[in-house]
């Protein structure tokens, strides 16, 4: 008698997801449970509208209202803001979108393509799977973003950086990037901010400090805002000298930055090589101690943990 050999249904998929409770983690295992045979040979992008607005899902979690104006058009004019699913064949873009409207003020669109003639694209099945995606956003919404700066919050601070660590189990596939430096910073005298033009002033500060973050770093750099007047940074793909030249003319832009009421503002920041070796905790004690170094000498500098080691400024944990 032979033995039964298990199918594996492709349904499965909804299992999968309803397991996620990270909405940019959620993106990544949607992406590829969405057509994993097709491979590399499928291209996705993700969009949801916001107060009548377009807006592309970028690699960081942030969105941009500035990207082709012939898919915004499309997304603008033949997507009905009323209606609940839309699926279309775009002959000019080679490519097929598709539209949901959750419960919920927001509508969600993708556009995807592939360059393999031979593909043959189940729309049931991508249908089901991106209106089950938006439901699991929806419910997610609001979670893992500070509500104040727009930055990852502390939670989704433990579960990126953990999972960044010890490389999460499921596949990354839309973000292919490695992170190289791990940076804590935080504004300097900010006590004296709250206590001398009150704490409605010093939450501006905090936001325009995150707006000068979301301009000064790439699209694929992760931002939180760790707690407080504190944030931290997580640089992908760049070496040691390319990060202090990003990290001082960021540290420089909030120095020079015209704030109301303040002649200026500014920061320091520590950081250390992102060693996947080290636990979370070893590697926030490292860029805290050269965080602590900054702001003991002079304040207004970045100082990374290792070459403060080699110059014997501070010593080794």
């Amino acid at each position: 008698m032979t033995a039964e050999v298990p199918i594996s249904c492709k349904y499965e998929s909804f299992n999968t997801l309803i397991k996620i409770n990270d909405p940019e983690l959620l993106l990544e295992v949607f992406l590829s449970q969405l057509t994993p045979e097709y491979g590399s040979n499928i291209q996705v992008e993700m969009y949801e509208k916001k107060n009548s607005v377009w807006e592309k899902n970028m690699a960081n979690g942030n969105f941009t209202s500035h990207f082709d104006e012939d898919k915004q058009s499309i997304l603008q004019h033949k997507i009905d803001p009323d209606k609940i699913n839309t699926w279309f064949y775009q002959p000019s873009q080679k490519g097929w979108y598709c539209a949901y409207k959750p419960l919920s003020s927001k509508q969600y669109a993708m556009f995807f393509s592939t360059n393999n003639a031979e593909n043959i694209i189940d729309e049931d099945y991508i249908q089901l799977l991106f209106g089950f995606y938006c439901h699991q956003l929806c419910s997610l919404e609001g979670t893992y973003r500070d509500n104040q700066t727009g930055l990852y919050n502390r939670k989704a601070f433990d579960f990126r950086i953990e999972s960044l660590l010890h490389k999460h189990e499921m596949v990354r596939r839309n973000n292919p990037c490695n992170p190289s430096f791990f940076v804590m910073l935080d504004i300097d005298n900010f006590k004296d901010i709250n206590d001398t033009y009150g704490h409605l002033y010093g939450d501006e500060v905090l936001t325009i400090i995150s707006k000068l973050m979301n301009d000064s770093f790439r699209e694929y750099d992760l931002l939180f805002r760790y707690g407080g007047e504190e944030f931290s940074v997580v640089l992908m793909d760049i070496d040691n000298d390319i990060c202090k030249q990003v990290l001082n003319r960021f540290r420089k832009k909030v120095e020079n930055y015209d704030y109301p009421k303040l002649e200026k503002v500014t920061i320091s920041l520590g950081y250390t090589d992102f060693n996947r070796e080290l636990s979370v905790k070893e590697l926030i004690d490292q860029a805290d101690r050269a965080l602590y170094y900054s702001k003991e000498n002079g304040r207004n500098a970045a100082h990374q943990y290792q070459d403060l080691i080699k110059q014997g400024l501070i010593a080794h944990i």
